[in-house]
């Protein structure tokens, strides 16, 4: 049974959803918390970001409400009194502050967010709440997800066992930075608030912010992560002994989660690792690793099991890294190489065979420097297109 102590869950149906699925969702601590947020870079915000990045600057956040059904994006002023409507009300329900709430919208953009409907369940909300709700709340948060997305970690530091929990949701429009994505981090064990905001932002740069899945920035990306400190008295700061042991946890959740939501990717049969080594610097390796897994015809390529790797080399070249040489590449799928100083190897039955698999890794070696960087991606084929061809119809 997973449980993060001091924190309690629930999610339930407000009618948000045409199918009566769960569309409203609770996360609640029984203390305050320390808390980082990370937000799209999309120059167009739904109302719950322009409200909770106003919030994470106050530093008294004890509980999320989210709800999925509408992104309540591009609603205008009307889309901001609605969230503060339902914030205003479940804070009053609980004898909190409106700010104690952080708020999350997920859905189709430019649907109005029906708060009444949402207050009108609040109480039922709340009554629902349970330390072995998380499922229930994963549930609530999901639009196209075909799957919940759940990671949890328990590590033992000095005599007690402390809890990190992530929870997400995303299949579709996937791009950094970041993705159609909301991703929900607890744990009961206390940091010192820098060191939480470092790691957090260190596990959301490998693994929110290294996937697409079509290229598309959605307005309402959320990641946030909360720390109650109920679990122990250990404190985790820079000189704590536990602090790698620490990061990596948390990065190994974060990066799990992100893997689900690209194997969850809308219409996708393939999942992809992209390496790029031997650059010059993590951002051009970055910046190769990016184009490449955003290349439709490479993704249709992923689609057909077609070990093409002409649309690989190309789409290196199309970068603006002016110390790339041609003569220097190196392409492989695993350890089989596809291409080899720039020139194209005999393909095998195990190269077909590998083409065929659910889960691939290409790996690019520019041969130029010591720096690395790598991408997660998707195939593109029918079903994404039929599904996305009707989404709001």
């Amino acid at each position: 049974m997973i449980k993060v102590k001091g924190f309690k869950f629930s999610g339930i149906s407000a009618g948000l959803k045409k199918s009566n699925n769960k569309d409203l969702g609770l996360i609640f601590s029984e203390k305050k918390c320390i808390a980082h947020a990370i937000f799209t870079q999309n120059k167009v915000v739904a109302a719950p970001i322009t409200i909770g990045r106003k919030i994470i600057k106050k530093k008294s956040i004890q509980s999320i409400v989210v709800n999925s059904g509408s992104a309540n994006a591009c609603t205008g002023e009307e889309g901001i009194v609605a969230t503060n409507k339902v914030l205003d009300y479940i804070a009053s329900l609980t004898n909190m502050k409106s700010d104690n709430f952080f708020p999350s919208s997920t859905g189709i953009i430019g649907s109005q967010l029906d708060y009444k409907a949402i207050n009108k369940n609040i109480p039922k909300l709340i009554k629902s709440l349970s330390d072995k709700g998380y499922k229930d709340f994963a549930e609530a948060i999901t639009t196209t997800d075909k799957f919940l997305k759940i990671s949890h970690k328990r590590i033992k530091i000095g005599g007690n066992f402390y809890n990190f929990l992530g929870i997400a949701k995303g299949a579709g429009m996937i791009h950094p930075n970041m993705a159609t994505m909301l991703c929900f981090f607890l744990t009961d064990l206390k940091f010192e608030p820098q060191i939480f905001k470092t790691i957090i932002n260190e596990a959301t740069k490998k693994s929110f912010n290294s996937i697409s899945v079509d290229g598309d920035m959605s307005t309402n990306d959320t990641v946030i992560g909360l720390s109650n400190g109920m679990g122990g008295d250990a404190t985790i700061k820079k000189s704590h002994k536990s602090l790698p042991t620490v990061s990596k946890a948390i990065n190994e959740i974060f990066y799990e989660l992100a893997s689900l939501i690209v194997k969850d990717a809308e219409g996708g049969s393939k999942f992809c690792r992209i390496n790029v080594s031997g650059t010059k610097s993590e951002k051009s390796a970055n910046i190769i690793a990016r184009k490449v897994a955003n290349s439709l015809l490479f993704k249709t390529a992923l689609f057909g099991s077609d070990p093409n790797w002409g649309r690989i080399i190309a789409a290196i070249g199309s970068v603006n890294i002016k110390y790339i040489n041609q003569h220097k590449i190196d392409i492989s799928i695993g350890k089989h190489f596809l291409v080899k100083n720039g020139i194209g190897c005999k393909k095998t039955k195990i190269i077909n065979q590998l083409m065929k698999k659910k889960d691939i890794i290409i790996n690019i070696n520019l041969n130029s420097g010591k720096h690395s960087s790598y991408m997660l991606t998707n195939d593109i084929g029918v079903k994404y297109v039929k599904f996305n061809s009707y989404y709001t119809t």
